[in-house]
């Protein structure tokens, strides 16, 4: 699998504990989808072959398990080796074209009406569960792989992979305030994107640019106390140096012909070596440290930053609009004025 972006849907399997129940349980699968007409066609298929009714998800290309070692750094701070078991499958998948019927209302045959895909899936086995990686940015394509390894072995959460709300603003902290260091040699080189939800669910803020921690949006974020729920950030180790998106779920996308591999560790091919290592070994770093740095962050950090950047904020939309300090102080000597208009403003960030 060659390609600039690698989208990843991250799944975790229930009742899967080894690569060996991944063959024997999900590999051996198939699975059919009936073609959908409207009531008054229903003669029309009664008629047909069998394998005519159908589309049908099949597994193709299966590789042997494979493992990836790299050396980690342990909670007494004691050097290990991490050691991932994974297998690549290809799941074939047939799905309907809009068109089913000819001029005259007749069915089609199949092979006019068929559309096909192959989307590349990962089982990863690391601590003790296995994990399903769709590989497709497609919602539908998703789903009917999801159908093809069984909806009963996909769990309906995922809590080993699921991102803290405050991690992604710890991470543009340690970015603005630590020059990007994360501790044990690794180093968050950039953020270059995010997506926020504000205290609103239904409505979302986005902003997208080469260098987040200069886009103005994202710090009034920040300030304003919401969280960001996805960001794409550049991270690198001695192992590693990748660009990736990731949500809180763990989803990811990863940025390949920007990311590279800094030692020859164990791997198929790039495409590979990067997914692999990134679930196996990034977000598990990055959420351990986390964890450690929470609480002071959460006491302390987390509002003495947010009045910092909150205070640039205004610093920035004063420049940017040319305002007085006559235009400003309306705020705070008519603040009753200020909240019945503060709707009505729109103000040029």
């Amino acid at each position: 699998m060659t390609s600039s972006k690698i989208t990843c849907k991250l799944f975790k399997l229930t009742g899967i504990n080894s690569l060996d129940d991944v063959k024997i349980n999900i590999l051996n699968r198939s699975f059919a989808e009936p073609l959908m007409v409207s009531k008054r066609d229903g003669k029309l298929i009664s008629s047909l072959p069998e394998d005519e009714k159908n589309f049908y998800y099949t597994w193709g290309d299966i590789s042997e398990p494979n493992e990836l070692k790299s050396q980690t750094i342990g909670e007494n701070q004691e050097e290990k080796e991490l050691c991932v078991e994974y297998l690549s499958a290809t799941a074939n998948i047939e799905y309907p074209k809009r068109r089913k019927k000819d001029s005259n209302g007749n069915i089609l045959p199949k092979t006019q009406r068929v559309n096909y895909t192959q989307v590349v899936t990962y089982f990863m086995s690391f601590n003790n569960s296995v994990h399903l990686i769709i590989c497709s940015s497609n919602d539908s394509h998703q789903v009917r792989v999801r159908q093809l390894v069984g909806t009963s072995f996909i769990a309906n959460a995922d809590k080993e992979y699921e991102i803290p709300s405050d991690l992604f603003n710890w991470l543009f902290f340690q970015f603005i305030e630590n020059n990007g260091s994360l501790g044990k040699g690794l180093n968050l080189m950039n953020i270059g994107g995010f997506i926020g939800n504000t205290a609103d669910e239904h409505n979302v803020f986005k902003g997208i640019s080469d260098q987040t921690s200069e886009l103005i949006i994202t710090k009034a974020f920040i300030s304003n106390g919401e969280i960001l729920r996805t960001i794409t950030a550049r991270l690198r180790n001695e192992d590693i140096d990748i660009v990736f998106a990731i949500d809180y779920e763990s989803n990811t996308q990863i940025y390949v012909s920007q990311s590279q591999k800094l030692k020859l560790l164990d791997a198929e091919d790039n495409d590979i070596f990067f997914i692999i290592y990134l679930y196996s070994h990034l977000i598990p770093k990055l959420k351990s440290l986390y964890d450690k740095a929470s609480e002071r962050f959460l006491s302390t950090e987390k509002n003495q930053f947010s009045e910092k950047i909150g205070l640039e904020v205004i610093k920035s939309i004063i420049s940017k609009n040319s305002l007085s300090l006559d235009d400003v102080s309306i705020i705070f000597n008519c603040p009753s004025d200020f909240r019945d208009t503060d709707q009505k403003l729109s103000v040029n960030l």
